[in-house]
């Protein structure tokens, strides 16, 4: 490992999830400093299972609010740099913490996922759009926290859902109206199964069985650009399903922005900015 050339004491703060968190740790790591990776659940942390033997590297799981966020950032051992890497749809996080490097001068990095190209997939910018399935078939992978104002234009009889495997997450397609046999506690497809399953047929996977057992026409997936919607586009052409995407949200400009590819690049040049 290189000798660091930053100030004693000095840390990153990763905000992010399981999908593009790991990659960008690994990548942060390389620049010699202590990287603290902020996710919400335990659970998240075991996707950064190999990073722990790396003395920089911390996994804290807790969900922070805007006090929170503004305290740590204003406090006496803040950051030099915040890596925003969360889900393109976790826009209110996002603009939480761009608000809050803004009030501390703290430099703030969005790490930008790759948008997808959608193919023949539909693309919808509000769940209104729905009200045009009439009495087709629908497959929810949108989350659970969506399903309320969803089956304000879709009947649940007709709707399914693919829900995380939670207690939270099933009380909340229960609370909505959701039929029990109809919900489908399932993780994600992750990065590394994808990597390790991508020669796999789709029509093997639990997604696929699901859409046969519900005789599925439409899947209802969002535009994030990550492993799950690359996931169902092999899925749904496979079978044959029309696919249709909830458009990705616009994010808060103007940020400082940057790709995994360039990652390490514009964090080092954040960091050197920010030496006395």
């Amino acid at each position: 490992m290189m000798a660091s050339p930053w100030r004693s004491g000095a840390w990153i703060w990763l905000v992010a999830g399981t999908e593009d968190g790991p990659g960008a740790a690994q990548v942060l790591l390389e620049l010699a400093m202590a990287v603290r990776v902020q996710v919400v659940s335990p659970r998240a942390c075991r996707a950064y299972g190999q990073l722990k033997t790396n003395s920089l590297f911390q996994c804290q799981a807790m969900a922070l609010g805007p006090g929170a966020i503004q305290r740590l950032l204003s406090g006496p051992a803040p950051p030099g740099l915040v890596v925003d890497a969360t889900h393109p749809f976790a826009l209110k996080i996002t603009q939480v913490l761009h608000g809050a490097c803004r009030l501390s001068t703290i430099p703030y990095l969005r790490l930008q996922r790759p948008q997808l190209q959608p193919g023949p997939a539909t693309v919808v910018d509000n769940l209104e759009a729905l009200q045009s399935l009439g009495q087709r078939s629908l497959l929810a992978a949108i989350g659970s926290r969506s399903l309320g104002h969803l089956l304000r234009y879709h009947p649940p009889r007709l709707t399914a859902a693919r829900i995380l495997p939670t207690a939270a997450a099933l009380q909340q397609a229960l609370a909505v109206g959701l039929l029990p046999e109809r919900i489908a506690p399932l993780q994600p497809i992750s990065t590394n199964q994808r990597e390790t399953d991508y020669h796999l047929d789709p029509t093997t996977s639990l997604e696929a069985a699901l859409c046969r057992h519900w005789a599925i026409e439409v899947v209802l997936a969002r535009q994030s650009g990550g492993t799950p919607e690359h996931h169902w586009h092999r899925v749904c052409k496979s079978l044959g399903v029309s696919l249709w995407l909830l458009g990705r949200p616009e994010e808060p400009t103007p940020m400082a922005t940057c790709t995994r590819d360039t990652l390490f690049q514009r964090a080092q040049e954040c960091l050197y900015e920010q030496q006395p």
